[in-house]
């Protein structure tokens, strides 16, 4: 016998995978859609189309916008191309470009990472040594990350040992130009230029001629090497570190030429021991009568060279951290982490482990895990290839060199989209599944962060994420987070802090997005077009009055529109559309009726939303459903299709003026179908906000 139910749904949900449609166990499956196509869920359920997008203005080809400034007076678009850095500001009007001396080329735009903090911007891929773009008035310009100078000509700059275990280094004088040799292969002819140190004196390398063997420039002086004569040698171990008992000057063994003389290489300074007191070490203490300076410096295992530079390649990824500069993800120290001092991202001196100093620090065990992200929360975060890790901070103990532990909080890996941060926490994207996640603080003392899973319900739509954003809740919305896909096309999640799950949909345009940025709470875009043949590269804003995309308003319809020259374009008086209209070569529109006066143009864009197939929910399966009446309640809306079909009555018209209207809209869908839907589509842009639909069904 035939049963009859009610079946209501708000698409609160979004979209959901095919996994999740017959899963009549679990709320979500009944709010939420089998297609969310360009659609917008609304704050108090239901949806409604997309906001299109207004032509603000032409670009220089692929390009990344990011944002400086807070306020409308204040905040400006960045925008990195091909060799080219501009400043614009949110009319699009271009205020600066900078084209010489521009590192990173398009390759580079989407896996460079950008810090912006203070009046600067710290640009770092592999591929270039890090960019700092300064702003000085209302000027920016562009230079290469200068080290600050320390005393005697140092550089306060990173060190790492890359020298293999055990490897040591001959100079063959103190001071001036000296010849290098090490006990094995290390120098590489990109090692010019580089700086080394001795003990921590810096010698700079002029010129390398074997994999042994080079020429250096000294910074200073090196530490002597002293011959000690004491009362026995015996008990003295090659590699210990010794010092003095009552000067407490250390020095280290470097070799044992007799049974009453060591050779001792100070690490301290130029201070040398005082020839009457004690030298002790770990395993041997005896009392010295001389001490001399030996000719030449002795070789030693504790050198180590500059972290960056040509030989060993640059930092991919940064961040502004508690007023340090963040540098991972070195090209030949993948897992190694560098904090500038607190206050001067030029200052990386470790210095004596000062509160303040810099920290270079190793992540983890492999040197190939590749360090991708820094998370400046209120503790810092680190999303590496094996993980996300942090360093518990606290107000009264930040990030310091004696404050530094990492703490895996979970297995899940980042892939190149930077974080971003939000009110819960640090959005990231997963590297394997694309999947959007989230670290979230617990406020547990034993288990401080986790990681949750947002797109579980949607995972088909994330594709290959490039950048993701967050766009504050507004009139029109909750909170978005779009995630740019490499198809150009943006999964966007609807973001509730109080709701059971997560709503996501799919937005596509004609031609493809290629970046996104919100500036002073409107949400831009760089659009690629083809438009008559040509690409064209457009930055365009989002618009909850543009029906479709790429619009453009014109006072009248004389007023040519060369960006479309020679397409078929869209073309709309208020919500009305009047038809698809050629644009001549002068720009001109052709065939519109010249009684309309302002018009704007642009190109549609589909709605397509397919609610999920109804279930009993007392019978449960059944072999064949029938939709028998739908129900749609709509706000203010021009025309609309379901399944197929117009609904009696609605006023919408190709080519003429029509209103929005309110209301409920009737539909009696045709025929059975085991698991049958029930799709609302909107081919011609205008106004549609959805409340409710209600189905009855029959069993």
């Amino acid at each position: 016998m035939a049963r009859r139910f009610p079946f209501i749904t708000s698409m609160a949900a979004g979209e959901l995978a095919e996994e999740y449609l017959l899963r009549t166990d679990l709320q979500v499956r009944n709010e939420g859609a089998r297609r969310f196509r360009n659609a917008l869920n609304m704050a108090g359920g239901g949806f409604k189309r997309r906001w299109g997008t207004a032509d603000v203005a032409g670009l220089n080809g692929v390009s990344r916008l990011e944002t400086y400034g807070i306020g409308r007076s204040d905040a400006r678009l960045l925008v990195f191309g091909d060799g080219r850095f501009e400043v614009r500001g949110l009319d699009g009007a271009v205020q600066q470009v900078i084209a010489t001396a521009v590192p990173w080329r398009e390759a580079d735009l989407f896996t460079m990472q950008i810090a912006i903090e203070d009046g600067k911007v710290v640009v770092a891929a592999r591929s270039f040594q890090p960019q700092i773009l300064t702003l000085t008035g209302s000027t920016w310009a562009i230079a290469p990350l200068a080290f600050a100078d320390g005393l005697n000509g140092s550089r306060l700059q990173p060190y790492w040992r890359y020298a293999a275990r055990g490897i040591s280094l001959s100079p063959s004088g103190y001071s001036g130009a000296i010849n290098l040799a090490t006990s094995a292969d290390f120098f590489l002819p990109s090692h010019v230029g580089t700086r080394i140190r001795y003990t921590g004196v810096e010698i700079q390398i002029a010129g390398v001629s074997s994999p042994t063997a080079a020429t250096g420039n000294v910074i200073g002086a090196l530490y002597p090497t002293v011959t000690v004569t004491l009362a026995s040698s015996d008990g003295f171990i090659i590699g210990q570190q010794v010092k003095g008992e009552d000067t407490q000057i250390n020095g280290v063994v470097s070799a044992v030429p007799s049974a009453t003389t060591l050779q001792i290489q100070m690490i301290d300074g130029f201070t040398l021991f005082d020839a009457t007191e004690a030298l002790v070490g770990p395993t041997a203490r005896s009392k010295m009568s001389a001490v001399t300076n030996f000719a030449t410096p002795a070789p030693t295992v504790d050198w180590d060279e500059a972290l960056i530079g040509g030989a060993r390649g640059y930092p991919g990824s940064t961040a502004l951290h508690r007023n340090r500069l963040m540098l991972g993800d070195f090209d030949a120290a993948q897992n190694v982490m560098a904090a500038s001092a607190t206050g001067d991202i030029e200052d990386f001196s470790t210095g004596t482990g000062l509160e303040t100093d810099a920290i270079i620090e190793r992540v983890g065990r492999e040197t190939s895990l590749g360090l991708r992200h820094f998370g400046s929360t209120e503790q810092l975060l680190l999303f590496t290839e094996a993980g996300v890790y942090y360093v518990p901070e606290q107000v009264a103990a930040p990030l310091s060199p004696t404050n530094f532990e990492l703490l895996k909080i979970g297995p899940e890996s980042a892939a190149s989209p930077q974080p971003l941060l939000v009110s819960e926490g640090m959005m990231f994207i997963e590297r394997d599944s694309g999947r959007t996640m989230i670290c979230l603080p617990t406020g547990n003392v034993r288990r401080s962060w986790e990681i949750a899973d947002l797109s579980e319900l949607a995972f088909h739509l994330m594709g290959t994420p490039i950048e993701l954003e967050l766009l504050a809740a507004g009139t029109e919305s909750d909170r978005l987070v779009p995630v740019l896909r490499d198809d150009g096309q943006m999964a966007v999640l609807t973001y509730r802090r109080s709701a059971q799950f997560s709503a996501w949909s799919l937005w596509h345009t004609a031609g493809s997005w290629r970046s996104l940025v919100v500036a002073d709470g409107q949400l831009f875009v760089v659009a690629e077009r083809v438009v008559d043949g040509v690409r064209k590269f457009r930055l365009e804003r989002f618009d909850e009055t543009a029906w479709a995309d790429g619009m453009v308003a014109l006072p009248d319809l004389n007023t040519p529109v060369p960006l479309y020259a020679g397409h078929t374009i869209g073309v709309w008086s208020g919500p009305s559309k009047l038809g698809e209209f050629e644009v001549g070569p002068d720009g001109r529109l052709i065939g519109v009726d010249d009684s309309f006066g302002a018009v704007r143009v642009g190109l549609d864009f589909p709605l397509i939303v397919e609610g999920v197939p109804p279930i009993d929910q007392q019978m449960g399966l059944r072999p064949n459903y029938k939709i028998t009446r739908v129900d749609v309640d709509v706000i203010e809306s021009v025309g609309f299709k379901g399944n197929g079909r117009d609904p009696s009555g609605w006023s919408g018209v190709i080519g003429g003026e029509v209103t929005p209207t309110t209301g409920v809209r009737r539909f009696r869908p045709l025929g059975r179908a085991k698991y049958p839907t029930f799709t609302i589509e909107q081919h011609v842009g205008g106004p549609l906000e959805v409340r409710t639909i209600t189905m009855e069904v029959t069993s």
